[in-house]
């Protein structure tokens, strides 16, 4: 069957404009996709629309346009890049450079269309265009290899700042190869898609309409369009991703024991079976620490702590699983504890062993932890699919534990704090309205990494002292809201400016945070806007040639979150040894006190010294 006879005009000599396009486009969706020769139409398409793609010469503007995309994109950003964070970022750099430079390009031929023509000059000969052109060629090749240069020397010294060793330039060259090849395949890919709509339109332009034409055309390229993206990121991509978490979380590690200990999830004696808990939360109560090891670093002596913990199960709500954290905390008998930490999670119920063994060995071990697993999804796949849910689930384990405590007489109960890094610190906001809910249902807080589109974290960042900056903002004189980027800035404000803090009040909250750390910078509006912290350039850890540019600084930072916890501690998101400091402030602690025995203890536990 044939195209042009499946669009043979109607014999009805009046039909409407809409009927007729109705008509026109079931004749073709039929032709296209009938059990009869399918594979020939859209083979001939395809050769077609391939042909037009490919022979089609490339747009002036646009390529200049990704030219100066791809300078931009060799500038630094908060972590030195590994070769496929260059070639994503040059990838999407200069697909957005050609893009802007043909959409202006068109814009600007529009505009001198419309304008008086001036009076007739001479033609610039065949001589002098042809040194223009190979003026203009030599001055692009040699400001792109200047660029680039400038950025492989950038990212040296950003590795230095965050103590890092120097990728070689191997690196840089092989990323950004890669980055344009990248960039050469979406270019084909969205000429074949223009291709394919002025082959519809040519199609039906006998057959209905011009408005009809151009509907009809758009429709059935949207719709090819959006049945290969869904194939792709859904049908290959999505599920994949999520097949491979869910294996993850299933898997038992040879590595990891079954925690002894009676007041630990996972035990015999607990109420969560050992597999049940998931990967995440199997590490978590592997790694409790006993009330020997707590002794031997303090030199006091010490109970065991109690450490809490359900995960996600596919026969229970997110309701009963917090049911769940709940009566492991009665069986435990939590509530008799001096100190309560709820922690919230990432996307795959992890949490960070420094804050937990931080607690527990600062308190002597007379503290329990509680969390549960809300997901099995990475926090940057929970982030796309499902802001929701982790949000609930801090919200329905905190009103539940602060419910048990109301109850208690004042006296009898255990001080509550709260602690999140990351997505877990985004979820664990969820409970409160503002800051001032914060500080009146909980003894105090630690909130790592924060991400910046957190409302709290927002609305205090805003509402900082004049003169202070983003990425360490005082709010009020620091009596109960802190934010840190290293331990010094508990006890006096970032760089020294003003005067030194007075007492830190109870209830303390801190934000940990790190100039280099991308979760907590990167944003939706770096898109369109230039933040307050590229703007002050005060960042330890982040060189002062940092700078903004609109959609390519955006995927500059977000293709540096991914190995952003990979980074030696005190850098990127990786917070450790700053957190026991951190957790003795808000704990009450006498800060007079050296705490480099525990500091030594848990990185002996974790390995890391």
């Amino acid at each position: 069957m044939r195209i042009g006879s499946a669009l043979r005009p109607t014999r009805d000599p009046s039909p409407s404009s809409s009927r007729r396009l109705l008509r026109a486009l079931g004749r073709l969706a039929r032709t296209v996709h009938a059990d009869v020769a399918p594979r020939a139409t859209r083979r001939m398409i395809r050769r077609a629309a391939g042909r037009v793609a490919t022979t089609t010469p490339l747009s002036a503007s646009g390529f200049l346009g990704a030219s100066m995309a791809g300078w931009i994109a060799t500038s630094p950003s908060l972590l030195p890049r590994t070769w496929w964070m260059w070639a994503a970022n040059y990838a999407l750099s200069t697909t957005y450079g050609y893009t802007s430079g043909v959409v202006l390009g068109r814009g600007g031929r529009m505009l001198v269309r419309r304008l008086p023509h001036p009076a007739a000059r001479e033609p610039l000969s065949p001589r002098r265009r042809e040194i223009l052109r190979w003026g203009g060629a030599a001055a692009l090749v040699g400001i792109t290899a200047y660029s680039w240069t400038r950025g492989a020397l950038r990212q040296r010294e950003i590795s230095v700042l965050v103590d890092r060793e120097p990728k070689n330039l191997a690196t840089h060259a092989v990323g950004t190869a890669a980055g344009l090849g990248i960039f050469a395949g979406v270019l084909m890919a969205s000429r074949v898609v223009g291709a394919t709509a002025r082959l519809y339109r040519l199609l039906l332009r006998a057959y209905l309409p011009p408005l009809a034409v151009g509907i009809g055309s758009a429709l059935l390229t949207s719709a090819t369009l959006a049945v290969a993206i869904d194939r792709l990121v859904r049908g290959q991509v999505l599920e994949r991703m999520i097949e491979r978490a869910e294996q993850a979380n299933r898997l038992l590690s040879p590595d990891l024991r079954r925690p002894a200990s009676e007041l630990v999830s996972g035990s015999m004696a607990s109420n969560e079976s050992w597999e049940s808990l998931g990967a995440a939360g199997r590490r978590i109560v592997s790694s409790a620490a006993s009330a020997e090891e707590i002794a031997q670093a303090t030199g006091r002596s010490a109970r065991t702590p109690i450490r809490v913990y359900a995960g996600k199960r596919s026969d229970r709500t997110l309701e009963q699983t917090v049911a769940a954290v709940v009566a492991e905390l009665d069986r435990t008998r939590a509530w008799e504890r001096e100190v309560l930490v709820l922690f919230t999670g990432t996307g795959t119920g992890w949490l960070q062993e420094w804050a937990l063994s931080s607690v527990e060995f600062l308190t002597g071990g007379d503290c329990a932890t509680a969390s549960l697993q809300y997901s099995v999804y990475s926090s940057a796949l929970n982030y796309v699919l499902d802001r929701r849910t982790p949000q609930r689930a801090g919200r329905l384990l905190f009103e539940a534990v602060r419910g048990r405590l109301d109850a208690m007489p004042p006296h009898e109960r255990p001080r509550l704090f709260a602690a999140g890094e990351s997505l877990g610190s985004f979820a664990g906001h969820a409970t409160f309205g503002d800051v001032s809910e914060m500080l009146a249902r909980i003894d105090g807080a630690v909130w790592t990494g924060t991400p910046g589109f957190t409302p709290i974290w927002r609305e205090l960042t805003e509402a900082r002292r004049p003169g202070t900056p983003e990425i360490a903002p005082v709010v009020g004189d620091g009596e109960h809201v802190r934010f840190i980027t290293e331990p010094a800035d508990l006890h006096r404000p970032f760089h020294g400016r003003g005067p030194a803090f007075g007492p830190w009040l109870p209830p303390r909250v801190a934000y940990v945070q790190h100039a280099s750390d991308p979760v907590v910078w990167w944003q939706p509006s770096l898109l369109v806007r230039k933040p307050d912290w590229l703007r002050e350039r005060v960042g330890r850890d982040v060189t002062g040639a940092v700078g903004w540019a609109p959609w390519i600084t955006f995927w500059q930072i977000a293709a540096d979150m991914p190995l952003s916890a990979e980074v030696d501690g005190g850098h990127g998101h990786s917070y450790h040894e700053e957190v026991v400091l951190v957790w003795a402030a808000v704990l009450g602690l006498d800060p007079s006190v050296d705490r480099g025995r525990v500091v030594r203890a848990i990185q002996q536990r974790l390995g890391a010294g």
